[in-house]
């Protein structure tokens, strides 16, 4: 079935969760380098570890996108969301890593802190 609202409007919601996301990706990878530690960071990572939750639950599919092709988006791509293709393509070969940098930056910085109230040096 053809619905080009429906799909507009799922397009949209889609757009706007991956942009949300990445910004979370990238506020985690930026307060990761500046050791910040704080409620916006634990923000960021609730969002990106409920994603991730969501993503792995689904048999690593967003959600969304059975929806939009339920609406006539392409079936097997990536159509339902505003991005270049390419992009839109490798998401989690992009993205899994970057989560995990912040995820090691954040490490780290816990580790130092901690080594720090020890008395280590």
């Amino acid at each position: 079935m053809h619905d080009t609202r429906r799909l507009l409007a799922v397009q949209a919601v889609h757009s706007a969760v991956f942009w949300v996301e990445l910004l979370a990706i990238g506020w985690l990878v930026v307060t990761g380098f500046r050791g910040r530690h704080d409620r916006s960071v634990a923000v960021a990572a609730a969002l990106v570890a409920a994603e991730g939750v969501v993503w792995i639950g689904n048999g690593r599919v967003c959600p969304l996108t059975p929806m939009a092709e339920r609406y006539g988006a392409r079936h097997g791509s990536v159509s339902d969301i505003w991005l270049p293709e390419v992009v839109a393509r490798t998401i989690p070969q992009w993205s899994i890593p970057l989560v995990a940098m912040a995820a090691m930056l954040h490490g780290r910085g816990v580790w130092r802190v901690g080594r720090r109230t020890r008395g280590g040096t």
